[in-house]
C-alpha cells in the first residue's frame, strides 16, 4: 500500500476478509478491519443480504471509498519508506516452527469479538422494501459495516449530503491500529490544495522534442524550427543555435528529478519486459524526451544500451532515436505492474508503433545501417520498432540484448583505410569523388 500510494486495500484468504487503511499523515499506522462473512450473513434471512457485509458488499464499499481517495504521490511514498521499518518474514520458518498434528487440526472459531458488538451503525441510502411493498425497518446494529472507516475531514467528497446522513460521521472504533516501531518523523500533513494526481498526467501536455532537434543538441548544433519547443529552447536568446549542450541538459534531468518525481515525469504507453517509458521534460528549456526507466534488478542488462548507442552514433536520428545519456536516480519511482524505477536511459521519441508487415522495405533499410556498424540487434521484432513521421523512417529500439561484432567494426575499418589510402593514388579520382 506504502509503495502503489494507497489509502485502502485488503486482503483474504478466500473466506475472511481484513480491509485496510493507511491515514496520510500518519503512514506508520495500519488500521485493520477483520470480516467473516459466512459467519456474518444470515443465509435464512433474505434482509441480510441487503446490508453491506457479504465479501461483495464489503468490497463494493471499499472500492467507493477508494474512489473518493487519492493516490500518494512519488514524494509521499518516498518520505513513508525512508522513515517505515520493513519486516521480514519467512513463512517456511514459521511454518516449521508448528507441530504437524497442530497443522491437522480443524481451525477454531475466531478469538477476534465479532462485529455484532462493535460495528458502527448501517443507515441505508435508501428506504429498503419488504416483498409486501411496505417498508421494512433496518436493525440499528449491523454485523459490520465499511463505515468503520472514518474519512478524514479534509479527504472528503463534497457532498450535500455529508452533513445530513448519519452514516457519513462513521467510527473508527471497529478498526483496530498496528503500530509500526516509532519512526523519526511523521509525514508532512497533506496540503490543503494539493491536486489529484490524476491530474498531473492530463498538465503534462508537452509535445516530444523532434529528432533533429535534439541530433543538433548533441552535436552542439543549430535548433531545429520545426520542434514543437523550440521557443522554449532559446530562453529568451534570438540565436539559432541551443543554449545548452547534451551533458549539461542530462545533468539538468538528473538534478530535476532528484527533486521531484511527480511534474514533468510521466510514465506512458506500453511497459515492456525491462523498462518503461517516461516523457520527461526540463522545466527550465522545455527539452521533453523518453526515458526508458528500469529497476537495480534488470539495470545490469539495460545498461548495455549505453555502450550500443554510442557504437551507433553515426546513425542516431536515423535508423535509431538519438541517444543523450543514462541517469541513477537519488529517489524511487513506484510504477504500479513493474516495480521500483531507480535508472533511465535519455532519448529521442522513436515514434508510433509499426502495423503487422508495414514498411518491409524501411525495416530493411534500417536494419542495414544498424549492421553496417557491427551491432547485431538479438530481438528484432515489430514490438521493437517504431515509424517516425518526421523522417518517414523506421526506429529501432531496445537494445539490451544486442550483440556487437567487433570483428565486423575492424573490418569495416580497415576496409575504409584502404579505400582512403587507394583514393589518394588516383587524385582524379579524389577529385570526382569530391564533387
Amino acid at each position: 500500500m506504502i509503495q502503489e500510494g494507497l489509502e485502502y486495500s485488503y486482503i483474504t484468504n478466500g473466506l475472511a476478509l481484513v480491509l485496510l487503511r493507511v491515514p496520510y499523515d500518519d503512514p506508520s499506522t495500519l488500521y485493520y478491519y477483520p470480516c467473516e462473512p459466512n459467519r456474518e450473513v444470515n443465509v435464512d434471512d433474505s434482509a441480510s443480504f441487503r446490508e453491506p457485509a457479504t465479501t461483495i458488499g464489503r468490497v463494493l464499499c471499499l472500492c467507493l471509498m477508494s474512489f473518493q481517495s487519492q493516490v500518494r504521490d512519488q514524494s509521499w511514498r518516498n518520505a513513508a519508506r525512508s522513515q517505515l521499518h520493513i519486516w521480514k518474514t519467512s513463512f517456511d520458518h514459521t511454518r516449521s516452527q508448528i507441530p504437524d498434528e497442530e497443522l491437522q487440526e480443524v481451525p477454531p472459531d475466531s478469538q477476534y469479538p465479532s462485529s455484532e458488538s462493535t460495528g458502527s451503525e448501517y443507515f441505508p441510502s435508501s428506504p429498503l422494501e419488504s416483498t409486501s411493498g411496505q417498508t421494512r425497518r433496518i436493525s440499528s446494529r449491523s454485523r459490520g459495516t465499511c463505515m468503520d472507516v472514518e474519512v478524514p475531514q479534509t479527504e472528503s467528497m463534497d457532498s450535500s449530503d455529508s452533513d445530513t446522513n448519519p452514516a457519513a460521521h462513521g467510527r473508527k472504533r471497529g478498526f483496530s491500529q498496528i503500530m509500526s516501531s516509532p519512526s523519526s518523523q511523521r509525514s508532512a500533513t497533506r496540503p490543503a490544495d494539493s491536486t489529484h494526481p490524476g491530474d498531473q498526467r492530463q498538465q503534462h501536455t508537452s509535445r516530444f522534442c523532434t529528432q533533429r532537434c535534439l541530433l543538433g543538441l548533441q552535436q552542439k548544433g543549430i535548433l531545429d524550427g520545426s520542434c514543437p519547443n523550440v521557443h522554449l529552447h532559446r530562453l529568451g536568446h534570438q540565436g539559432n543555435r541551443h543554449v545548452i549542450d547534451a551533458n549539461k541538459l542530462v545533468q539538468l534531468l538528473k538534478d530535476q528529478l532528484d527533486q521531484d518525481l511527480d511534474h514533468n515525469c510521466t510514465p506512458f504507453g506500453v511497459c515492456g519486459s525491462y523498462g518503461a517509458p517516461f516523457k520527461i521534460t526540463c522545466a527550465a528549456y522545455g527539452y521533453t524526451l523518453v526515458g526508458k526507466g528500469t529497476t537495480d534488478k534488470l539495470w545490469k542488462e539495460v545498461s548495455r544500451e549505453v555502450e550500443v548507442y554510442q557504437v551507433l552514433r553515426k546513425v542516431q536520428g536515423l535508423a535509431v532515436p538519438v541517444f543523450l545519456g543514462a541517469i541513477d536516480l537519488n529517489m524511487i519511482y513506484f510504477l504500479h505492474g513493474v516495480g521500483e524505477i531507480r535508472h533511465m536511459l535519455l532519448m529521442a521519441w522513436g515514434g508510433r508503433e509499426l502495423g503487422t508487415d508495414e514498411r518491409l522495405t524501411e525495416i530493411s533499410r534500417s536494419t542495414a545501417l544498424i549492421h553496417k556498424l557491427g551491432v547485431v540487434h538479438g530481438d528484432l521484432r515489430l514490438q521493437n520498432m517504431l515509424w517516425n513521421d518526421e523522417l518517414g523512417r523506421v526506429m529501432i529500439i531496445d537494445f539490451h540484448r544486442s550483440e556487437i561484432r567487433r570483428q565486423l567494426i575492424r573490418l569495416r575499418q580497415s576496409s575504409k583505410r584502404s579505400r582512403d589510402i587507394h583514393d589518394s593514388g588516383h587524385p582524379k579520382r579524389r577529385r570526382l569523388l569530391c564533387t
